[in-house]
């Protein structure tokens, strides 16, 4: 408990604002786990390796539009039950990432109440690779191309998401 209470001393202002209003646990974890601003650790180097680690994953989810929970994909998609969204993960037509146990949903996948299509394909060209690497991808771009981000590819015509997968293939060599 003191080590909550610590943690909750640190946080920003904003950061508990958003844990407080959080509406289910994984937001929660979510929230709070954004207003932790550094790792304890006797081990220096360990240190350092988490707090870059948690900096590239908050990094990643920033540059995807945020993230959502699982219980937000349900209702956003119209699904009667939460399994509905973890099997559109198992057969690869949803993007999610896992945090210390907490998944999360990038929010640029979405079109309204939709999954892009486009999103299933790359995830369809990419079988064996994580989340984390696919989400990296979608983010940061591949020299290849030509400076295009891939989630504007994603959003645009058969012909750009054609391309994308292409590239994605790429991902399992």
């Amino acid at each position: 408990m003191a080590s909550t209470d610590r943690i909750i001393k640190m946080m920003p202002a904003a950061a508990k604002a958003a844990a407080i209003s959080s509406v289910d646990v994984p937001s929660l974890v979510f929230h709070l786990a954004l207003g932790i601003p550094a790792v304890e650790t006797d081990n220096p180097e360990a240190a350092e390796r988490i707090t870059n680690a948690i900096a590239f994953k908050r990094r990643m989810i920033d540059a995807a539009g945020g993230a959502l929970t699982a219980e937000k994909v349900r209702t956003l998609l119209g699904h009667k039950t939460i399994q509905a969204v973890y099997k559109a993960v198992k057969d690869r037509r949803l993007l999610m990432v896992e945090d210390n146990g907490t998944q999360l949903f990038p929010a640029f996948q979405f079109d309204g109440n939709a999954i892009l299509p486009g999103i299933a394909k790359v995830l369809g060209a990419t079988p064996n690779t994580t989340g984390w690497a696919v989400l990296q991808f979608l983010v940061s771009g591949d020299e290849g191309l030509d400076g295009t981000s891939p989630i504007a590819l994603l959003k645009g015509s058969d012909a750009e998401v054609e391309r994308l997968v292409r590239f994605a293939r790429t991902l399992e060599d």
